[in-house]
């Protein structure tokens, strides 16, 4: 079957035109397709999801997320978001219910590692550190107050998770991870695609108050998708 190209969603702009394609409200006819803005960049949200077991107080937390003012409602999300050159550039994944034009995507180039791995082998069991982190920006690291400029900055560790069994804690920053350096959310996932579950890993960070330390992490195996934020 032929299949949509994946674009860079690292090379988008603010005020960028974008199309968001879905099943909204599984109204009869086939999908609809509404078009808008890339409003912002590198969100952070936070969506309730009560099924989900290992999600922190019942929350998924995504990171590195696209805004957009294209309507996105219930039955968009897994839809594709695109960019005028037909190219994939976010996965729609949630709206806001109290606000009008604020939909949300996850970052096309976030997610390219778990395709290729599904791709190649759909059932093997990747290496999980149970995180939610967002990308440091300067912008970020002067709101925030960090000592850093660039990593990946911890907002959730998963409840008796890898992370948090090795002391990871919510605001901290990961630097490097099995002595690979981390400057965005990005790098956690190119640097896990390459580690097994079991394995023991040395993971750098650096606290909001500026202190650095390094803690051994047991990977543990990323759980199923209908189960891990």
């Amino acid at each position: 079957m032929p299949t949509v190209p994946l674009g860079d969603s690292g090379a988008l702009v603010l005020g960028q035109r974008v199309v968001a394609i879905g099943y909204a409200l599984a109204l009869e006819g086939g999908p609809t397709v509404t078009a808008g803005i890339v409003s912002a960049l590198n969100r952070s949200i936070t969506v309730q999801d009560p099924s989900c077991d290992v999600c922190k107080n019942g929350a998924r937390v995504y990171s590195d997320v696209i805004q957009t003012d294209a309507a996105i409602n219930h039955g968009n999300s897994g839809g594709p978001l695109l960019n005028m050159a037909g190219q994939v550039v976010g996965i729609n994944s949630a709206g806001a219910d109290t606000a009008e034009n604020i939909g949300f995507a996850i970052a096309i180039d976030s997610a390219k590692d778990t395709i290729q791995q599904a791709i190649a082998d759909p059932l093997a069991a990747a290496a999980y550190l149970g995180v939610s982190a967002q990308t440091v920006t300067p912008a970020l690291a002067v709101q925030l107050g960090l000592p850093v400029q660039s990593g990946a900055y911890v907002i959730a560790t998963t409840t008796d998770g890898p992370a948090q069994h090795a002391g990871i804690k919510d605001g901290d920053v990961i630097v490097a991870i099995d002595g690979k350096t981390v400057t965005k959310t990005d790098d956690l996932a190119s640097i896990l695609a390459g580690l097994q579950p079991g394995q023991s890993v040395s993971v750098d960070l650096v606290s909001h108050t500026g202190g650095r330390r390094s803690v051994d992490v047991t990977l543990g195996a990323r759980p199923l998708p209908t189960q891990f934020p």
